[in-house]
């Protein structure tokens, strides 16, 4: 498949108008008319994610995070990035980045994470242009099944989520039904789930501050992690891209990362 006709099928799923404005999903770097047989989809093009995919000859790295974000002056080996870039160049790997219209749109990050923690009746927590498909918002807002104690539900997603420790904000008694979910760092719509009645918000990356606020709000908070709560999206994109190349003449072999991203130790 070339990779043109990758990249159109991938913007089904997730629109790239979606993307906000200050985003860089897309094409990060690669030829549109070269052929893609083999792909390594991964959460961030890291250096070691970088030298998976020469060692497995990947044609394409399939991030959620965009390795740029800003414009680039200069591309040289001086700097971290210019290595990078010039890595992948010289071994003829591509970097595709879905990364915010991956989380707003439907059966993306944020439904994942939803449907991990047990979430029922989902809707979305901030809403998106009525013009996108339906379904379509920032964050997620659904009921558990049961209620369970602020604990009980930490634990759970602790487990699911497969993290050693996990932070939490609030009575660690008080009873959750209605949870807000938002990936990554998501505390700027705390706002938005104390509006709709949420006991919980899960997202990542809380400060103090943010998190004495939510105390006076009367909403818990759960830190899962940016890692972890984003990386759940990684054998979504793997299957959406299986199932498309299987529509086509060249079917592509996709492979998922085993490079542990996770920054934080627990020691």
């Amino acid at each position: 498949m070339k990779c043109a006709e990758l990249m159109r099928n991938l913007e089904i799923f997730a629109p790239l108008e979606m993307a906000e404005s200050w985003d860089n999903s897309g094409l990060i770097i690669g030829d549109c008319e070269k052929d893609i047989k083999r792909i390594l989809v991964a959460l961030d093009a890291t250096d070691d994610v970088i030298d998976e995919a020469i060692d497995l000859k990947a044609d394409l790295i399939v991030t959620h995070h965009p390795m740029v974000f800003g414009s680039i002056k200069k591309v040289t080996s001086e700097t971290h990035l210019g290595r990078k870039i010039l890595k992948l160049i010289k071994n003829d790997i591509g970097h595709y980045a879905m990364h915010t219209n991956l989380d707003w749109t439907n059966g993306g990050t944020n439904d994942k994470l939803s449907q991990i923690v047990g979430l029922k009746n989902v809707e979305a927590l901030r809403h998106g242009n009525n013009e996108w498909p339906e379904g379509s918002g920032l964050g997620r807002i659904g009921r558990l099944e049961k209620p369970l104690s602020l604990e009980e539900f930490s634990k759970t997603i602790k487990n699911e989520l497969g993290l050693k420790t996990i932070r939490v904000v609030g009575e660690l008694d008080r009873k959750i039904e209605k949870v807000a979910v938002c990936t990554g760092s998501g505390i700027e719509f705390m706002d938005d789930a104390v509006k709709i009645g949420a006991d919980v918000f899960i997202t990542a990356d809380l400060r103090y501050h943010e998190s004495q606020k939510a105390i006076e709000r009367n909403i818990c908070l759960i830190d899962a992690t940016h890692y972890a709560s984003e990386n759940v999206i990684i054998p979504t994109i793997k299957k959406y891209i299986e199932s498309v190349s299987n529509e086509t003449d060249g079917k592509i072999e996709v492979i998922m990362s085993n490079v542990d991203g996770q920054v934080f130790k627990d020691i």
